[in-house]
């Protein structure tokens, strides 16, 4: 296949971020629609160069199940590391529609969001029912760790459970009331769960969503389970696959693949405090993938065990109009145990011979030139028994809700 060269890469990027805005337009969870009857068109777009002591980010994460497609090292030159261009309409008080569509750098087009919205008044407070593909809300600490965030990097707790966003395709129903104390908002989903951790056949996927909060405090809790059924990650031991957006269904072949039938258990906690000045933000959130069934492949199979165990701590101050610092501190642990024939040749096919647990720190200064246009210098590093990964980067984020407003 051709390749660009590295200045084709870095005007592509550049352009994408020019004409393209920048990503999610609203605020992860937010109502995408206009509060009035109408319409509008959204674009957002991130762009970044960084610099690492080693390939960066991290092909693999050790002892941790996940398709196999590992991001391409994103060292050197101008990276596009997301673009967004969505739309929105609202038809009536009650009725609306959304969509969006992403890009990558290296990657075509995709759909993240395509779906009907409906909203209405109710008893103690506001009812939502969306139907169609969007992005699985687990909280809005979790769901802000990823493009657009504060950091370059997916939280590796989001990595390891989910192989960086859940976005899928199905229903979910809600109610919410964000100015009480107490309970704020309910909202349960099923989804169609044909992406990571679900596989190309099983179940429909049941979630639930609880949101908690008093005053400056804000807290949610979200579960999930997945059912796969021939489920397939890439073998561990046979270099990096192509990249793909899906996951590899162990029916149509098992050559270079490990594969689960089972169940895959999603929890997911975050807790968010801000003081009264708006200056100071603290953040936690913990994720856990706990999976039951059988793992298998060309040579044996085995029952596991596995528990996917992560979190992240972040702290960032507005230190001066435009300016905020920020920080992250993040873990991650993997637990497997395989029972039964071939357990040796399989840990080591599935990278759980190498199951450690690993760490990363970064540290965040973004600067918001106007609305909607920040620069953003980072410093990282992440570790393991054995490994050290520092970087580097310098980060633009361009975000416009509305396009109209500046035609």
């Amino acid at each position: 296949m051709p390749t660009r060269s590295p200045r084709t890469e870095a005007l592509c990027a550049l352009a994408a971020a020019l004409l393209a805005g920048a990503a999610q337009a609203h605020e992860a969870g937010a109502d995408p629609l206009p509060e009035d009857p109408g319409w509008r068109v959204g674009a957002a777009a991130a762009v970044f160069a960084a610099d690492a002591d080693h390939r960066w980010p991290a092909a693999t994460l050790p002892g941790v199940l996940l398709r196999g497609s590992p991001p391409d090292d994103q060292r050197g030159g101008l990276t596009l590391e997301h673009a967004t261009l969505d739309a929105a309409a609202r038809f009536t008080p009650h009725l609306g529609a959304a969509a969006a569509i992403g890009w990558h750098d290296g990657d075509g087009a995709h759909v993240e969001a395509a779906g009907l919205h409906l909203r209405w008044a109710g008893h103690g407070g506001e009812y939502t029912l969306q139907l169609g593909r969007d992005t699985v809300r687990l909280g809005g600490v979790i769901d802000r760790a990823g493009h657009y965030d504060r950091f370059v990097q997916t939280p590796l707790a989001k990595r390891a459970v989910f192989d960086d966003e859940w976005i899928d395709d199905g229903a979910a129903l809600a109610w919410r009331d964000p100015l009480a104390d107490g309970l704020r908002g309910v909202e349960a989903g099923l989804w169609r769960g044909r992406v990571f951790p679900g596989g190309e056949h099983g179940p429909l996927v049941p979630s639930l969503r609880l949101h908690l909060g008093w005053g400056h405090v804000d807290a949610q809790l979200s579960a999930a389970r997945f059912q796969p059924d021939a489920r397939g990650s890439a073998v561990a031991t046979v270099g990096a696959p192509a990249h793909t957006h899906g996951t590899l269904d162990c029916r149509a072949s098992l050559q270079q693949r490990v594969c689960f039938d089972g169940t895959a258990d999603v929890l997911a906690a975050s807790l968010q405090w801000e003081n009264d000045a708006g200056d100071w933000t603290l953040a936690a959130a913990g994720m856990l993938r706990r999976e039951r069934g059988e793992l298998y492949a060309t040579d044996g199979s085995a029952g596991l065990r596995s528990r996917v165990a992560g979190g992240w701590l972040d702290a960032a101050w507005r230190a001066a109009p435009g300016w905020t610092l920020a920080g992250r501190l993040e873990r991650l642990v993997p637990r497997q145990k395989l029972a039964g024939v071939g357990t040796v040749s399989l840990a080591r096919a599935a990278g759980f011979d190498a199951a450690g647990s690993r760490q990363r720190a970064t540290a965040a200064a973004l600067w918001t030139w106007r609305p909607g246009l920040t620069l953003a210098l980072e410093t990282g590093r992440d570790w393991r028994p054995g490994e050290r990964l520092s970087h580097l980067a310098l980060r633009l984020i361009w975000t416009e809700p509305d396009l109209k407003e500046i035609w």
